[in-house]
C-alpha cells in the first residue's frame, strides 16, 4: 500500500502523528510523510513565531464549493513568483461554524509540503472532508511556525449538521438484545428503527437518549486545552430488544425522527445453550488511525476486518485497548469512528480500556479508581483524556459488581469473555478482583465450555521493556492462580506493539498440565517495537509484523487460532500463523 500526498483514503481523512513506544516515556508529536520526520506544529500561543508574512503568497481554491460529509475535494495551489517554498511549509485543515474567528493554533490536523510540491510552482491534493459537524472548512499554509501565507477557499459542508455518524454496535447483558450507538449534531428525538426487512418494511421504533462530554470533565493538558478541544456532538445509542437467536436484521438511526442514517445490518446473538455452536470473532489491539511503519497499517486492519466481517462469517469484534491514540486531541477520535464503521456498524464492537486512554495523575476519572502503585507505571499516556471520550462513546454490558468499560462480563454462544482492566486496581481483594472471581464462578462450562480473558497490558510477553515486565509480574502475582484454578482457555491482550503466542505458561514456565495460553495481538496498526528479548521457554512464536488475531469455535473441544497478517493486495490479509486449542 503506498502512501501517497495526504492520504486519500475512504476511510480515513488524516493522519494523526506517529507514537514510538507503547507506555510511559513514548515520544509523540513526530509524524512521518515522505520518509521526512517533522515536529508537530505547536498548539501553544507561547510557542508561536509570528513575523507577519502576507497571507497571499499561496493562492489556493477547493473544488467543489460544497459537498456532503466524507466527500473528496481537490485543493489546488500556487506559490506567488517571489516565494521560496520548502519542507518546512506546512497546511492546517480546519473546520468551523465561524471560520474567520478561527484561530490557527486549533487545527484538527495537518500536513508539512512535499519534496515535489517544494520543486514545483504550486501543487494539488485531494482529501475527504470530514467537518466534525462544522458546516464549513478550509485548508491554510503556513511557512514554518504560524507564519500564514495563504488560505483556501472554503469548502461548505451541507449535511454537517444532519448525518448521523460513527454507527456501531454492543452486546448487552441480555442475549435478545443489541445496542446501537451513533454520533449526531442534534438531540431532538433519538431512536432507532428496526426490522426484519431490507427496505424496512414495518419497522419498529425503539427510543434512545445522547449525552455529550466537555473539555471541563477531562482530567489534563492537553485534552483540556481549547486547542485540542473539538465538540464531539451528541453522542446516542439505543437499545433494540426481544431479538429472535441468529436472525438478520436491519436498522436505521436518527437524532430528529428526520434525518436516518443509511440502512445497515447485523445478525442477533445466537442461543446460548449449544455448548458446539460453531462461529468466529477478530480480537486485537493497539490500533489508531495513521500510517505504520510498514503502510497504512490502521487503515488495512479496518479493510481486513470489514472483509472478514462481510465475507467470512465473523461474529464480533473484540478491541482490547489503546483504541483511537487521540491523546486529548478530540478530532482522532471522529476520524476513528469513520475508519470503523464499515464493520462496526454489523457486529457487536467490544471494547476495554488501555494507558492511551485512561492513564493520567491529576483529576476524577469516570471510573472512580486511580490506581498507582510503586510498580504501575500508567503516568500520563492518555494525554489527558483520563477515559472520558470513551467512557461517553461506548456502552458495554452491566453484570452485578461491573464497573462500565473498565470491567464487565458477557456470554455469546459457547464463549464467555471477561474484560479486564489492567489501568485499574486487580490486587486480591480488590473490586475487579473480586468482580473477576465471581464472574468465573458463575460460568456453567456444561453449556459455555470456553472462556477467555482480555485486558490491555498482557501477564506474560517477552519483550525487554523492564518497567512494563515488572507490571506484567505483578499481574501473575495478584490473579494467576485465580484464572489457573478457573481452568481459563485464553488470555488476549495487546500493548506490546507485536504479535506474540505462548505454550500454556504457568508461573513464567511452560506447563502442559496446568498452564493458560497468553496471546499478545498489539499489532492492529500502532508503530512497531523494536525491543530485545528475554530469553523464554513458552514463546511459540514472536513476529513484528502488522495484523489481527482470528478465533474459530468448532465445537465444546476444539477451537482454531489465526494470526491474520495485513498484507499488501490481499483484501482478507494472509493467515502466516495458526495452531488448534483442544481441551484438556
Amino acid at each position: 500500500m503506498k502512501f501517497t500526498l495526504w492520504t486519500v483514503a475512504a476511510l480515513a481523512a488524516f493522519l494523526p502523528p506517529t507514537v514510538e513506544g507503547h507506555g510511559t516515556g513514548a515520544h509523540y508529536g513526530i509524524i512521518k510523510l515522505g520518509g521526512c520526520m517533522k515536529a508537530k506544529p505547536s498548539k501553544s500561543i507561547s510557542d508561536l513565531s509570528l513575523t507577519n508574512l502576507s497571507d497571499s503568497v499561496i493562492q489556493a481554491s477547493i473544488s467543489p464549493t460544497e459537498l456532503k460529509d466524507g466527500d473528496s475535494a481537490t485543493v489546488e495551489f500556487e506559490y506567488a513568483s517571489e516565494f521560496s517554498p520548502s519542507t518546512s511549509n506546512w497546511i492546517g485543515y480546519y473546520c468551523s461554524d465561524d471560520l474567520p474567528s478561527k484561530p490557527d493554533t486549533e487545527y484538527i490536523d495537518y500536513r508539512y509540503v512535499s519534496d515535489e510540491e517544494v520543486k514545483s510552482s504550486g501543487g494539488t491534493f485531494t482529501n475527504a472532508i470530514k467537518s466534525a459537524r462544522s458546516e464549513a472548512c478550509e485548508f491554510r499554509f503556513f511557512s514554518s511556525s504560524y507564519d500564514k501565507i495563504g488560505t483556501s477557499t472554503p469548502v461548505t459542508v451541507t449535511d454537517a449538521k444532519t448525518k448521523v455518524q460513527h454507527l456501531h454496535l454492543a452486546l448487552t447483558s441480555n442475549n435478545d438484545e443489541m445496542r446501537v450507538s451513533w454520533t449526531s449534531a442534534k438531540n431532538d428525538a433519538p431512536e432507532v428503527l428496526l426490522s426484519t426487512s431490507e427496505v424496512m418494511a414495518s419497522p419498529v421504533s425503539f427510543s434512545g437518549d445522547c449525552h455529550t462530554y466537555k473539555q471541563k470533565d477531562m482530567c489534563e493538558e492537553p485534552a483540556t486545552s481549547e486547542a485540542a478541544f473539538v465538540d464531539p456532538g451528541w453522542l446516542c445509542s439505543a437499545v433494540v430488544k426481544n431479538l429472535e437467536p441468529d436472525t438478520e436484521y436491519f436498522y436505521q438511526a436518527t437524532s430528529d425522527g428526520v434525518n436516518l442514517s443509511e440502512p445497515a445490518t447485523f445478525l442477533s446473538a445466537p442461543p446460548t445453550d449449544d455448548p458446539d455452536y460453531a462461529f468466529s470473532f477478530l480480537v486485537y489491539g493497539d490500533m489508531g488511525t495513521w500510517s505504520g511503519d510498514n503502510g497504512e497499517a490502521s487503515i488495512a486492519t479496518a479493510a481486513i476486518s470489514t472483509a472478514h466481517v462481510l465475507n467470512d462469517s465473523v461474529r464480533r469484534i473484540d478491541h482490547f485497548g489503546d483504541i483511537s491514540y487521540a491523546r486529548g486531541t478530540s478530532s482522532t477520535w471522529d476520524v476513528w469512528f469513520d475508519l470503523i464503521e464499515p464493520y462496526a456498524s454489523k457486529v457487536p464492537y467490544m471494547i476495554t480500556i488501555g494507558n492511551h486512554e485512561y492513564d493520567h495523575i491529576d483529576g476524577v476519572d469516570p471510573s472512580g479508581d486511580n490506581f498507582r502503585p510503586s510498580w504501575f507505571n500508567g503516568g500520563t499516556d492518555s494525554g489527558g483524556e483520563c477515559s472520558v471520550p470513551m467512557y461517553n462513546r461506548f456502552q458495554m454490558p452491566e453484570n452485578k459488581n461491573s464497573n462500565a468499560i473498565y470491567w464487565y462480563t458477557f456470554n455469546y454462544a459457547n464463549v464467555a469473555t471477561i474484560m479486564l482492566s489492567s489501568e485499574h486496581n486487580i490486587t486480591q481483594g480488590s473490586d475487579q478482583y473480586n468482580f473477576l472471581e465471581e464472574s468465573l464462578a458463575a460460568i456453567d462450562r456444561s453449556v459455555t465450555p470456553w472462556v477467555i480473558v482480555e485486558l490491555h497490558r498482557p501477564m506474560y510477553n517477552n519483550e525487554d521493556y523492564a518497567s512494563d515486565y515488572e507490571v506484567s509480574r505483578n499481574l501473575q502475582i495478584e490473579f494467576e492462580d485465580l484464572i489457573v484454578k478457573y481452568d481459563v482457555d485464553i488470555v488476549l491482550a495487546g500493548h506490546y506493539h507485536s504479535y506474540l503466542r505462548s505454550k500454556r505458561i504457568y508461573k513464567d514456565s511452560a506447563n502442559d498440565e496446568k498452564g493458560i495460553y497468553h496471546f499478545t495481538i498489539g499489532s492492529a496498526g500502532a508503530a512497531l517495537d523494536g525491543a530485545d528479548l528475554y530469553p523464554k521457554d513458552w514463546v511459540e512464536t514472536y513476529t513484528l509484523e502488522f495484523g489481527i488475531g482470528k478465533i474459530s469455535v468448532m465445537n465444546s473441544t476444539h477451537m482454531k487460532w489465526e494470526f491474520i497478517e495485513n498484507k499488501e493486495n490481499d483484501d482478507m490479509g494472509g493467515v502466516t500463523d495458526e495452531t488448534w486449542i483442544v481441551k484438556r
